[in-house]
């Protein structure tokens, strides 16, 4: 057998993936995810399967005496991850919008500071697009920002700034025009207009009805490459380890199409699986678009429903007012719409993703499946989408009606403290992604970066969820009894995400006859302190039995 070296290959896989059908990897810690949490010492892959995992002796008997030998020495071995929901065409199209988060300005003065500068010279055709401003971390002494603070910044430049979260903007008066709104314009249904004291609408925008309105409007947003764009992000995203993405989200036929052309292309060395807005379902109709079509790079399982909105923008739904108001949060839906969706989008086929942020749109979305159930509906695989804050009696629920959850683990890392000090108060914000409850109930979690809300990798998520330590304070735990453990958090960018999307024997694990989508670390997450897991080294990437990284 021919034997290589970790470090040879890396210079000679490409050539070698064409002269080689069978690779096998020795010496290393394999974490298979499979049912039983196997370790084992080898694993063989044959063209874009895998063809063997077990003790060493054993696998190279099974590979052949002309088999490649690769060296591991001692690295560590597991599936390639998942990222359970994100955004990677919308969200890559978010870069055209200049960052003015957090992690750049402390207070939102300073932002409005920048923004003014940076759009000194602009002109009517010129645009003036900001994201990530977040007045739930970013202290401002003016209030709510309104277009009134925009209109003095770009009096005659359409200026977006597209709030932390994702689910509210706050656009200037150029931006209404171009939108049609008048100050006589009437809240769309499951959305809002924030407004002034006289009822004008004062430029902040809740709700996907509205959001979508001024997203149809922006040029740059439109114009952007989304071919070009997601490929540069999948190399991104390799280096991470990420190897399959569940998409929620796909707006129109049109990007659907995206999804087709990028599964087409070698360059583009990513798994997704798509859920489409229900919201759309006429344009899938007309266009004959459903659940089911695809491939194993890139294929349809279910419909995305949206119960509600942002916690960090007010706009989740809940059982009792945010701290110091009384605002409910703002539904997205009516009950009977979701409970319409859900059976409607099951007998259509594929699985429902329905996003809930507070502990009342959670409660709706119990309920429809509930119904639906009880109606003696199949619902498959009934998942919900961020499941941000949940209530003892809710957890019950969802592990009797067998419904999974997918955590936006940022909500705790960068977000924790500004739920505990001005969202919810310390009692409730310890209810935020309870992994550690959620692993205590038998109830199945993934975790999702809900790109481009966060950019975390992986096993940076591994790690907020087996830590719950603060970003603005690393010593501050957020919900110690909500911790997970180390096993269970690799579940969720593995096995779990897997299931959920509906392609547990493809990927998820690395067992025979499933494809080759596997990561290489310089460590075992399992051994290292869990405040370093995060720091853990990607070595390698394959997907498909292909280095991609």
């Amino acid at each position: 057998m021919k034997r290589l070296a970790l470090s040879s290959l890396m210079a000679f896989s490409g050539s070698m993936a064409a002269a080689q059908d069978t690779t096998v990897f020795t010496n290393a810690n394999v974490l298979t995810m499979d049912t039983e949490f196997s370790m084992v010492q080898a694993m063989a892959i044959q063209g874009n399967r895998i063809l063997a995992v077990g003790a060493q002796a054993d696998v190279m008997a099974e590979a052949g005496e002309n088999a490649t030998v690769v060296d591991l020495a001692g690295s560590t071995v597991l599936p390639g991850f998942i990222d359970a929901h994100s955004h990677p065409v919308g969200g890559g199209a978010s870069s055209v919008f200049d960052n003015v988060g957090i992690d750049r300005f402390s207070t939102v003065e300073e932002a409005l500071g920048y923004m003014k500068e940076a759009t000194k010279d602009q002109g009517s055709f010129d645009w003036a697009l900001f994201v990530n401003l977040d007045l739930a971390t970013q202290s401002f002494a003016d209030g709510p920002v309104t277009r009134d603070h925009l209109d003095v910044i770009a009096p005659d430049t359409p200026m977006v700034i597209w709030q932390a979260g994702g689910h509210k903007m706050t656009v200037n008066s150029v931006m209404f025009e171009l939108m049609g709104v008048s100050d006589e314009a009437k809240d769309p249904e499951g959305a809002q207009f924030g407004r002034f004291e006289d009822g004008r609408p004062d430029g902040n925008l809740s709700g996907s009805a509205l959001l979508f309105g001024a997203l149809g409007v922006i040029e740059p947003y439109n114009s952007y490459d989304r071919i070009e764009g997601s490929v540069a992000l999948a190399k991104e995203w390799n280096a991470q380890g990420l190897t399959t993405l569940g998409v929620a989200g796909v707006a129109s036929p049109k990007d659907w199409g995206v999804f087709e052309e990028l599964a087409a292309r070698d360059d583009f060395p990513l798994r997704t699986r798509n859920y489409l807005q229900w919201g759309a379902l006429v344009q899938w109709d007309q266009a004959g678009v459903a659940p089911g079509q695809g491939n194993e790079k890139s294929r349809i399982v279910g419909w995305k429903i949206s119960a509600d909105g942002s916690n960090q923008a007010f706009t989740g739904l809940q059982r009792e007012p945010y701290l110091n108001s009384d605002n409910l949060g703002l539904a997205y839906m009516s009950q009977y719409d979701i409970d319409t969706a859900v059976v409607r989008g099951t007998k259509r086929g594929g699985q429902m993703a329905m996003h809930g942020n507070g502990n009342a749109a959670i409660d709706n979305i119990i309920s429809a499946v509930q119904k639906a159930r009880d109606a003696g509906l199949d619902v498959v695989r009934p998942r919900i989408e961020h499941c941000s804050i949940t209530e003892d009696d809710q957890i019950a629920k969802l592990k009797e009606l067998d419904i999974s959850c997918s955590f936006l683990i940022a909500h705790v890392l960068y977000w924790g403290a500004a739920f505990r000090d001005t969202v919810f108060g310390p009692e409730k914000a310890v209810k935020l992604d309870r992994t550690g409850s959620f692993e205590s109930a038998g109830v199945p979690y993934s975790l999702h970066t809900d790109y481009s809300v966060s950019v975390l990798s992986p096993l940076e998520m591994v790690e907020a969820a087996v830590t719950r330590s603060l970003f603005t304070d690393p010593e501050t735990v957020l919900g110690e009894n909500e911790r997970a453990s180390v096993d269970m958090a690799l579940r969720a960018v593995t096995s779990v995400p897997a299931f959920q999307l509906l392609s547990e024997e493809e990927i998820g694990s690395l067992e025979v006859g499933k494809l080759a989508d596997f990561v290489i670390l310089g460590q075992n997450p399992r051994e290292v302190a869990a405040d370093q897991i995060d720091e853990i080294e990607v070595k390698q990437t394959w997907m498909d039995g292909k280095r991609v990284h």
